[in-house]
Protein backbone atom coordinates (compact mmCIF):
# COMPACT_ATOMS: atom_id res chain seq x y z
CA UNK A 1 0.00 0.00 0.00
CA UNK A 2 1.27 3.38 -1.20
CA UNK A 3 1.45 6.56 1.18
CA UNK A 4 -1.43 8.07 -1.06
CA UNK A 5 -3.42 5.26 -1.01
CA UNK A 6 -2.64 5.16 2.92
CA UNK A 7 -3.91 8.58 2.94
CA UNK A 8 -7.03 7.89 1.19
CA UNK A 9 -7.99 5.40 3.38
CA UNK A 10 -7.42 6.96 6.38
CA UNK A 11 -9.67 10.08 4.66
CA UNK A 12 -12.60 7.73 3.90
CA UNK A 13 -12.37 6.15 7.34
CA UNK A 14 -12.44 9.91 9.31
CA UNK A 15 -14.92 10.57 6.89
CA UNK A 16 -17.43 7.58 7.82
CA UNK A 17 -16.66 8.02 11.51
CA UNK A 18 -17.86 12.13 11.43
CA UNK A 19 -20.91 10.71 9.54
CA UNK A 20 -21.64 8.32 11.91
CA UNK A 21 -21.37 10.99 14.77
CA UNK A 22 -23.62 13.28 12.59
CA UNK A 23 -26.20 10.35 12.31
CA UNK A 24 -25.93 9.21 16.01
CA UNK A 25 -26.70 12.69 17.30
CA UNK A 26 -29.82 13.25 15.18
CA UNK A 27 -30.57 9.95 16.14
CA UNK A 28 -30.67 10.64 19.70
CA UNK A 29 -32.61 13.97 19.10
CA UNK A 30 -35.25 11.94 16.94
CA UNK A 31 -35.65 9.32 19.56
CA UNK A 32 -33.02 9.52 22.40
CA UNK A 33 -34.43 10.22 25.95
CA UNK A 34 -34.22 13.86 27.65
CA UNK A 35 -31.73 12.46 29.73
CA UNK A 36 -30.08 11.34 26.47
CA UNK A 37 -30.37 14.34 24.69
CA UNK A 38 -28.98 16.59 27.55
CA UNK A 39 -26.47 14.24 28.00
CA UNK A 40 -24.96 14.42 24.87
CA UNK A 41 -25.46 18.57 24.80
CA UNK A 42 -24.20 19.01 27.85
CA UNK A 43 -20.84 16.30 28.19
CA UNK A 44 -20.53 16.36 24.58
CA UNK A 45 -17.34 17.76 23.11
CA UNK A 46 -16.02 21.07 24.64
CA UNK A 47 -15.03 23.72 21.92
CA UNK A 48 -11.56 24.61 22.03
CA UNK A 49 -11.30 28.08 20.90
CA UNK A 50 -14.16 28.84 22.99
CA UNK A 51 -12.22 27.70 25.97
CA UNK A 52 -9.41 29.06 25.12
CA UNK A 53 -10.70 32.74 23.90
CA UNK A 54 -14.14 33.02 25.26
CA UNK A 55 -15.27 33.76 21.64
CA UNK A 56 -17.50 30.97 19.93
CA UNK A 57 -16.19 29.06 17.17
CA UNK A 58 -17.86 28.78 13.56
CA UNK A 59 -19.21 25.79 14.83
CA UNK A 60 -20.22 26.29 18.41
CA UNK A 61 -23.71 25.34 18.81
CA UNK A 62 -23.90 22.66 16.46
CA UNK A 63 -24.17 19.81 18.46
CA UNK A 64 -27.30 21.52 20.23
CA UNK A 65 -28.55 22.06 16.78
CA UNK A 66 -27.99 18.99 15.23
CA UNK A 67 -29.72 17.40 18.69
CA UNK A 68 -32.31 19.83 17.72
CA UNK A 69 -32.82 18.85 14.28
CA UNK A 70 -33.35 14.95 14.68
CA UNK A 71 -35.75 16.06 17.79
CA UNK A 72 -37.51 18.05 14.50
CA UNK A 73 -37.03 21.52 16.38
CA UNK A 74 -35.98 23.49 13.41
CA UNK A 75 -36.53 26.88 15.97
CA UNK A 76 -34.43 25.27 18.76
CA UNK A 77 -31.99 24.43 15.87
CA UNK A 78 -31.51 28.00 14.63
CA UNK A 79 -31.24 29.31 18.09
CA UNK A 80 -28.36 27.20 18.58
CA UNK A 81 -26.61 28.04 15.68
CA UNK A 82 -28.41 30.81 12.79
CA UNK A 83 -27.25 28.11 10.15
CA UNK A 84 -27.44 24.91 11.19
CA UNK A 85 -29.21 23.10 8.35
CA UNK A 86 -26.92 24.73 5.68
CA UNK A 87 -23.93 24.34 7.75
CA UNK A 88 -25.34 20.51 9.13
CA UNK A 89 -25.63 20.07 5.16
CA UNK A 90 -22.44 21.67 4.33
CA UNK A 91 -20.92 18.80 6.98
CA UNK A 92 -22.29 16.26 5.63
CA UNK A 93 -22.08 16.70 2.14
CA UNK A 94 -18.06 16.37 2.15
CA UNK A 95 -17.73 13.81 4.18
CA UNK A 96 -19.89 11.76 1.92
CA UNK A 97 -17.79 12.30 -0.88
CA UNK A 98 -14.70 11.79 0.46
CA UNK A 99 -16.54 8.66 2.18
CA UNK A 100 -17.78 7.77 -1.42
CA UNK A 101 -14.06 8.70 -2.89
CA UNK A 102 -15.14 11.48 -5.07
CA UNK A 103 -12.11 13.93 -3.57
CA UNK A 104 -11.87 15.51 -6.77
CA UNK A 105 -15.02 17.52 -6.46
CA UNK A 106 -14.18 19.10 -3.66
CA UNK A 107 -10.12 19.91 -4.24
CA UNK A 108 -10.47 21.18 -7.58
CA UNK A 109 -10.09 24.96 -8.75
CA UNK A 110 -11.42 27.14 -6.44
CA UNK A 111 -13.83 24.66 -4.49
CA UNK A 112 -11.73 24.40 -1.22
CA UNK A 113 -11.90 28.54 -1.25
CA UNK A 114 -15.72 28.36 -1.34
CA UNK A 115 -15.99 25.71 1.30
CA UNK A 116 -13.73 27.80 3.83
CA UNK A 117 -15.36 31.17 2.43
CA UNK A 118 -19.22 29.58 3.69
CA UNK A 119 -17.70 28.79 6.51
CA UNK A 120 -15.95 32.16 7.33
CA UNK A 121 -19.14 33.97 6.37
CA UNK A 122 -20.63 31.92 8.97
CA UNK A 123 -18.49 32.69 11.67
CA UNK A 124 -18.54 36.59 11.19
CA UNK A 125 -21.91 36.28 11.06
CA UNK A 126 -22.06 34.78 14.39
CA UNK A 127 -19.87 37.10 15.84
CA UNK A 128 -21.61 40.17 14.53
CA UNK A 129 -24.87 38.64 16.16
CA UNK A 130 -23.02 38.26 19.57
CA UNK A 131 -21.83 42.23 19.23
CA UNK A 132 -25.22 43.77 17.77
Amino acid sequence: MSDGDAGTLVARLASGLWLAAIAAALAVGAVGSTTAQRGLVEGGPACPWRTITGLPCPMCGMTHATVALGGGDLGGALASHPAAPLVLALAIAPAALVLLGKTSWLTEGRRPWLWLGAIGVAWIARLAALVI
